[in-house]
């Protein structure tokens, strides 16, 4: 998959000498490519990255394992490194997890962006959302937009819907919500990519739905975006996703395609036609066009 979304080349670094970036959840599938970006631009001194707890790597000169929820080592993390600047991509999504232990989902995703505010928000918090927090079951034409009234379905989308409350505020705030990021993640096993394909390499049969459409991102569109919305001190709400909808579906195929796979191996369904599983989404692809036509201004200032 390429680049679907402007913009389409890593963006000019114009952040003052004097800030300091915390990046929380860089084991993430979009917080590991907005951790390696930044660390391309700032030195070791100027970024701090939070990696989940009991977990080793990644390591190196400023990363160290925290729970988001832990408000006392956050504080102290606070106090030793000075963030001037937090981009907060923690939490959880996996909707058959999050089903399961709905009260670790609301741990992660909503005491832990609590937690955030309470210790952070006297300065600038980009938090990276979902799209999951729309249902997908009367999709507006063209996509939905930051206007637009959520109504998630499951329980991933109810905490990172709930979550937003602790942010959307405080005009200081960034939030954005994401489409299906697609890429390779830190230790291979995040991800749609990442999961299709370690089914495939086994020789193991995936069944995806072919009505659920997501405004698939690369991981490396996501990472130049969280550039210019740091570098561009943005605030308020944004939706940012690839310029096409993909299926579940579709992403099997590109899989298949992209790893010379047995195409035996993808079968497809309609969500109605899944047994026991968790509340599916129907089609929440995004409109961003706030977030396009905020980037053209600038190119034009």
């Amino acid at each position: 998959m390429t680049r679907d979304l402007l913009p389409a080349k890593t963006p000019d670094m114009l952040i003052p000498e004097n800030w300091k970036i915390l990046v929380t959840g860089i084991t993430s599938i979009h917080g590991w490519p907005i951790y390696q970006r930044l660390k391309q631009h700032l030195p070791p001194e100027r970024l701090y990255g939070i990696r989940p707890p009991n977990t080793a790597v990644p390591a190196g000169p400023g990363i160290n394992a925290a729970c988001i929820t832990d408000k006392d080592r956050l504080s102290r993390i606070r106090t030793r490194f000075k963030p001037t600047h937090v981009v907060h991509c923690a939490g959880v999504c996996d909707l058959d997890v999050c089903e399961d232990r709905p009260e670790w989902a609301y741990a992660m995703n909503v005491e832990g962006t609590q937690v955030i505010g309470e210790v952070f928000g006297d300065r600038p918090v980009t938090y990276m959302s979902t799209d999951l927090v729309f249902s997908g079951e009367d999709p507006p034409e063209g996509g939905y937009a930051e206007c637009h009234e959520i109504d998630p379905v499951s329980v991933a989308g109810k905490t990172f819907a709930e979550a937003e409350t602790h942010l959307d505020t405080d005009d200081r705030h960034c939030i954005i919500r994401l489409g299906l990021p697609l890429g390779d993640s830190v230790h291979g096993d995040k991800g749609a990519i990442d999961w299709i394909e370690s089914r495939f390499k086994r020789q193991l049969p995936v069944t995806l739905f072919h009505d659920e459409y997501r405004s698939c991102v690369s991981c490396d569109a996501i990472a130049d975006m969280a550039m210019h919305v740091l570098s561009g001190q943005w605030t308020g709400l944004y939706h940012f996703g690839g310029s096409r909808s993909w299926s579940l579906h579709d992403i099997g195929a590109y899989v298949i395609q992209r790893g010379g796979y047995d195409p035996s191996l993808l079968n497809g369904i309609l969500r109605n036609q899944e047994v026991d599983g968790p509340p599916r989404i129907g089609d929440v692809s995004l409109n961003s066009s706030r977030y396009r036509e905020r980037l053209e201004k600038k190119d034009e200032e």
